[in-house]
């Protein structure tokens, strides 16, 4: 029996895809990239704009039109909220909210169904296990879910009534996992849920957590996202200690630079404490670098915020910008409110684009003919690339193979938002 499984969204989705596929070849399937040779496929689905529910429609046409023999699965936010849609389309075997889509194999129908089963049971708030240590597609670095759901309700976001409210991973599970992504030789830990700084399961917090992190034979522990409010004292110190494990590198999701829009949105910060931290970060933790999402076209942006947001962005030490452009979302807030025409919005998001882009070229432009370190994650066409400890993509020619390996490099020219370097020995860095 073969198993295929499609992702889409955020990275807690790739790690849980991560653990389910664990789970289906513990049971005796074997994973194929190829759905249309599949006994089963499975979507894992994104619900955080009406882009991510188109693309989830269409996914699952897709799925049914390649292999309309296969058993189909669509599990995740967008089974949480979208099932009605789903249903509609046909070919669809089962759909599974949130809550048990970690649990498929004991739904899965023994053949196909003429109606798709629905199962979407309460979200619970009690803190939560995961038995199965899951193995990424990536082959250097592996997500490590820790945490799940949010009590931030803000104005803009459909998550905490898809994932629930905030739960933790119980702490002594999660390092058992973490331990077993070691063994299987992965070199860097990417931590994720959907609001990580609010981990506190029992006695343990989220430092506790990066330090048992840091006594494991591992190079690399990285923060994937995290709420500006959350981060914890203690943290850039670690970052800065050359004898920890936690890579120099934060997202830090800004979403607006405009305090009006902040405060319509139920952001937890002030431009000036967003300000006063970023720069304190960079001033602390040597080759921090600082990423960042924000919103374009939300209802309360005037021009004028956008132009704010738009030069607090170009002025202060942030690296790049993942643009979104705002989508309305049943069940928020925002939903009931004047709606800036979608042109507009996504000219605003084109132009945080671009600008972002030039961050990128002026943060590689730091280290033109420096020294970094970059774990190596996949080869294309006779190069190979990957990531340096601060997230810059790297790539090197090479007939040797790299993969999974850390290695020294110099940097000697910036192609667009990566950088070309030269190994400087063949002897890998441990």
């Amino acid at each position: 029996m073969k198993v295929a499984f499609h992702t889409l969204g955020c990275r807690l989705n790739q790690s849980e895809s991560a653990v389910l596929a664990k789970s289906f070849e513990e049971a005796g399937y074997k994973k194929t990239d190829e759905a249309a040779e599949a006994d089963v496929c499975v979507l894992n689905t994104c619900t955080v704009t009406n882009v991510s529910d188109s693309k989830c429609r269409n996914w699952v046409r897709r799925l049914v039109r390649s292999n309309p023999d296969a058993k189909i699965a669509v599990i995740g936010c967008y089974a949480e909220s979208g099932f009605k849609a789903i249903q509609e389309i046909g070919g669809v075997d089962i759909v599974i909210g949130n809550q048990e889509k970690l649990n498929l194999l004991k739904y899965l129908p023994e053949k196909k169904q003429s109606k798709a089963t629905i199962i979407r049971d309460r979200i619970q708030k009690e803190d939560f296990t995961i038995d199965t240590i899951g193995q990424s597609d990536e082959k250097a670095r592996a997500s490590l879910k820790i945490q799940d759901g949010c009590d931030f309700i803000c104005s803009f976001c459909i998550i905490p009534q898809v994932r629930g409210r905030a739960k933790s991973r119980v702490f002594h599970n999660l390092l058992e996992e973490a331990k077993g992504l070691v063994e299987l030789g992965y070199k860097e830990l990417v931590l994720t849920g959907v609001n990580v700084g609010t981990y506190n399961n029992e006695s343990y917090t989220f430092l506790n957590v990066l330090d048992a992190l840091n006594d494991l034979d591992l190079p690399r522990v990285r923060i994937s996202s995290i709420e500006p409010t959350t981060v914890a004292k203690g943290i850039l110190e670690r970052m800065a200690d050359e004898n920890h494990n936690l890579v120099p590198y934060l997202h830090l999701p800004l979403q607006s630079g405009s305090d009006s829009v902040l405060e319509e949105m139920r952001r937890k910060y002030s431009i000036e404490e967003y300000y006063d931290f970023i720069h304190h970060a960079n001033s602390i933790v040597p080759n921090i670098t600082i990423g960042t999402d924000v919103i374009l076209g939300t209802p309360s942006e005037k021009e004028e915020h956008f132009d704010e947001t738009y030069a607090f962005i170009k002025n202060n030490p942030i690296d790049y910008a993942h643009a979104f452009t705002y989508s309305e979302r049943t069940g928020t807030t925002d939903i009931n409110k004047d709606q800036i025409p979608m042109q507009i919005r996504k000219n605003r998001t084109r132009m945080i684009v671009e600008l972002s882009k030039e961050k990128k070229m002026a943060k590689l432009g730091q280290y033109l003919g420096c020294t970094l370190s970059v774990l190596f994650e996949e080869n294309s066409e006779g190069f190979w690339s990957g990531h340096s400890e601060n997230f810059l993509l790297l790539k090197v020619k090479s007939s040797d193979n790299l993969l999974n390996k850390i290695y020294n490099v110099k940097l000697i020219e910036i192609c667009g938002d990566w950088g070309l370097c030269e190994l400087l020995n063949n002897k890998e860095k441990k």
